[in-house]
């Protein structure tokens, strides 16, 4: 598994390898649009740390750009209830790709966490945004936590 960390929380995200290696391959080969979809999987017993599972594809009724993607719900809602159903896993946040640039958060990402973040529709106190670009020929994952309206980065370890 990937393992991400970050010391202010004292907590960590973990990437499962088969995750890791769809994000990749989905980043080379969607160069040009934008696409993404939901992450999903769980925290351990006592909620500190993150274990993500799956990075759905794309609903449907999804719409990429160059610059944007504006994700469908399409399928979500049974898929969900399937993955608790069956492995008590869950909704944990969004992940995206950012083509041939960077995996920094846009202002409207971060707008859209933070509603994620405070709509109950989501129960998602403290959703993850998961961003996949490339940074100097080279693919890299950022991840943020938004919690108590902060966000919080965590680094890959070695």
């Amino acid at each position: 598994m990937k393992e991400y960390v970050n010391k202010e929380l004292d907590s960590k995200i973990f990437i499962e390898n088969n995750v890791y290696k769809k994000l990749l391959m989905l980043q080379k080969k969607c160069c040009q649009f934008e696409t993404g979809g939901i992450i999903i999987g769980y925290y351990d017993e006592e909620c500190r740390n993150a274990v993500i599972t799956e990075c759905t594809n794309p609903p449907e009724d999804s719409l990429g750009t160059r610059n944007h993607f504006f994700r469908g719900v399409k399928g979500l809602k049974s898929l969900l209830k399937k993955k608790w159903n069956e492995k008590r896993e869950y909704y944990l946040g969004e992940w995206h790709l950012h083509p041939g640039s960077s995996p920094t958060p846009s202002v409207t990402d971060i707008s859209q966490m933070k509603k994620i973040e405070h709509n109950p529709k989501f129960n998602c106190k403290e959703p993850i945004l998961l961003i996949l670009g490339e940074k100097y020929n080279d693919f890299k994952v950022n991840l943020i936590l938004f919690k108590d309206n902060k966000q919080y980065f965590y680094i890959e370890t070695e």
